[in-house]
């Protein structure tokens, strides 16, 4: 339960990102970036295919939940929606410096590969009819995500760490690099935290309290174990609290985004440096990739001028960009053109019909 967790990006969202082309200067711009414009358009078309999509497989009312407390959904996807589309302008911006390129070739290649997943050219128009997606949309996406694939590797490689910097990473951290093993108790309020705590330190058996009070269910069960672990596989602040901790501690109540914890660490060695220097240097690199991203949007000057506190009233030709069309309205409709058709016929069928009785009756 408490393990990071690591998942695959569905062809949808893929194809329906907010990476979409800034298409030059337009009085009526979302944001700036580097000079560069961002159409009012842009932002409509990221905004509702985010909306479009979350609303279609949790209803409307998702957008009125408040995840952090403070703002609904609604509004974090308005701030998405134009973060994902500054920040990609900026990263276009200084991937033309490092002459990092796609060429369309390179696209329709990739779009090929995904036709063929979802079973050819039809399958893919389908798909695309179905998610509300024009085909110019999608290849201008699709060459942008790429762009930005290639600039993302390409930095990475210049800013990996050398072999020095990722000893010293280990030398001043030894105590962060560890193989574990505890178990814990889960409890929802902080008050019945410090009171289980108490019980523990007064001598109360730690995996009897555990089976009658975690909402853990799966360790609950097993009096609280959580097995072996090695630094890094839990959430941060359980990770970093293993750390600080001795054999033998009962830790103070920490928060997660899962509860309060109580725990209790049963042993821990020290991992040797080969057994983490890949993931010491794996860090160093997303760190030194996050500086120099946010010195290009340092110096990119964004200014976004959409107020993404309030509401976004959606012009009628985006309200239903990106929306995904249920099973029961892609038969209906497929249902109506059919029945347009037959109509459409017999139609025709009457007028010439018409027309032969008069050529009779002359």
């Amino acid at each position: 339960m408490f393990l990071k967790k690591f998942g695959k990006i569905a062809v949808t969202i893929a194809l329906a990102g907010s990476l979409v082309a800034c298409s030059g200067a337009n009085k009526d711009a979302a944001a700036k970036v580097g000079g560069v414009e961002i159409p009012m358009a842009d932002f409509y078309k990221s905004y509702a295919a985010r909306v479009n999509q979350l609303t279609s497989m949790y209803g409307e009312d998702v957008l009125k939940n408040k995840e952090d407390g403070k703002k609904s959904t609604d509004e974090l996807l308005r701030e998405q929606a134009i973060t994902d589309l500054t920040t990609t302008e900026a990263l276009k911006q200084d991937a033309e410096k490092s002459k990092i390129t796609v060429s369309d070739e390179e696209v329709n290649k990739k779009l090929d590969e995904i036709k063929a997943q979802l079973g050819g050219e039809e399958a893919f128009n389908k798909f695309l009819k179905e998610n509300g997606l024009p085909k110019e949309y999608v290849a201008e996406n699709m060459k942008n995500q790429m762009l930005v694939g290639k600039y993302t590797q390409e930095k990475l490689k210049e800013l990996e760490p050398t072999e020095e910097e990722v000893k010293k990473q280990y030398e001043d951290n030894k105590d962060s690099y560890y193989k574990a093993k505890a178990s814990h108790i889960l409890v929802d309020d902080l008050k019945e935290a410090n009171v289980l705590r108490k019980k523990i330190l007064k001598g109360e058996d730690f995996a009897k309290l555990a089976k009658e009070n975690s909402k853990d269910t799966g360790s609950a069960q097993n009096g609280g174990s959580l097995g072996e672990f090695t630094s890094g596989q839990m959430v941060e602040a359980f990770d970093k609290e293993i750390a600080k901790m001795k054999v033998g501690d009962i830790s103070e109540p920490i928060t997660t985004q899962f509860g309060y914890h109580i725990i209790k660490l049963e042993d821990k060695k020290p991992l040797e440096f080969d057994a983490v220097k890949d993931q010491i240097k794996a860090q160093l690199q997303q760190e030194k990739f996050k500086e120099y991203i946010d010195k290009v949007k340092k110096d990119a000057k964004i200014k976004i001028y959409v107020n993404t506190s309030k509401e976004v009233q959606l012009p009628e030709e985006y309200k239903n960009f990106g929306k995904v069309e249920k099973e029961g309205q892609a038969k209906e409709t497929n249902a109506k053109a059919e029945a347009g058709k037959k109509n459409a016929k017999a139609n025709a069928g009457k007028e010439n019909a018409k027309a032969e009785n008069k050529k009779e009756t002359k």
